[in-house]
């Protein structure tokens, strides 16, 4: 039988999660030496080679690497596991969140801070990525909780709604309609539209359109969220968002006005989503602290 270390496995996921074993051993705090001879005694023990070394180009996954990186990262979970089934509620460990990108601002970094503090063993590391890469995420054992938009998401993955968004126009301050109540699609239809263009933000702007039997004339097309903003920021369109923006102003200083849509469009669903194979006991801690942050909705 191959003697490896739980260590060992974490260190192979690390190295192909951060594409060197310089980048993989500041991610971890040790020494880039620490992780080099881990991965060797590691490869020793399998009889195999399962990355390529190249000098001054980071590593490189070899075909049986790319196997174990992912084993290695269902083990890793099923060890975590272990401890929460056996220790219920202590959160220990290093635990993997991922956000889709445009939430992550307003929802990571509380989350990770109370979780901290309630939990100070354990480390949080949190990446972003758009919906498949979250799901996969999840799936494979590399992260998890993940947090997203509910439309979507594969019904093979356990879910509880957070809260709701409701779709607007961004506008400049000078447009026309920038002080109405709320604004019809088809009033916008002939101006240049700036398009957000990031899955599933696009689908559903598409589908928003297409309700209302608007086709826009697209200027711009942009998948940076705070890009999309300072397009119209400097007047030259308006767009469709759902995320909302702490700040009026954009990264180069200009404003800009969030208009409602009417007739509403249907809201966005924005959800906290984990492996449905897995103990809720190892999420738990995060659906509370959630709970918290957004306690008009009450999860089960």
């Amino acid at each position: 039988m191959a003697q490896f270390t739980l260590r060992q496995l974490e260190y192979l996921s690390a190295v192909a999660e951060h594409g060197s074993i310089a980048a993989a051993a500041s991610a971890l705090r040790i020494s880039e030496s620490a992780v080099a001879t881990a991965l060797t005694q590691l490869e020793r023990s399998l009889d195999a080679t399962l990355l390529l070394r190249r000098r001054a180009h980071g590593v490189a996954l070899t075909i049986e690497g790319e196997r174990a990186v992912n084993l290695a990262r269902q083990l890793l979970a099923s060890a975590d596991d272990l401890v929460a089934e056996l220790s219920p509620g202590n959160l220990t460990g290093t635990v993997r969140l991922g956000c889709y990108p445009t939430l992550a601002p307003s929802t990571m970094p509380r989350l990770v801070a109370e979780i901290e503090r309630e939990h100070p063993g354990v480390r949080v590391e949190v990446t972003t990525d758009l919906v498949e890469g979250l799901q996969d995420g999840v799936r494979n054992g590399h992260l998890d909780l993940a947090i997203g938009y509910g439309h979507q998401l594969a019904d093979d993955l356990s879910r509880d709604v957070l809260h709701s968004l409701s779709p607007y126009v961004a506008l400049h301050p000078e447009h026309r309609l920038a002080n109405a109540a709320a604004v019809e699609l088809r009033d916008l239809a002939a101006e240049p539209f700036i398009r957000y263009d990031r899955s599933p933000s696009w689908q559903n702007t598409q589908s928003i359109l297409d309700a209302a039997g608007v086709k826009v004339n697209t200027r711009f097309k942009t998948d940076d969220f705070e890009l999309a903003r300072s397009f119209v920021g400097a007047g030259l369109g308006w767009c469709l968002l759902v995320v909302h923006s702490e700040a009026e102003s954009t990264r180069d200083g200009m404003r800009v006005v969030e208009v409602p849509i009417t007739p509403a469009p249907e809201t966005a669903e924005v959800v906290a989503f984990w492996n449905s194979g897995r103990p809720r006991t190892r999420v738990e801690p995060f659906l509370g602290a959630l709970r918290r942050m957004f306690p008009k909705l009450e999860l089960p």
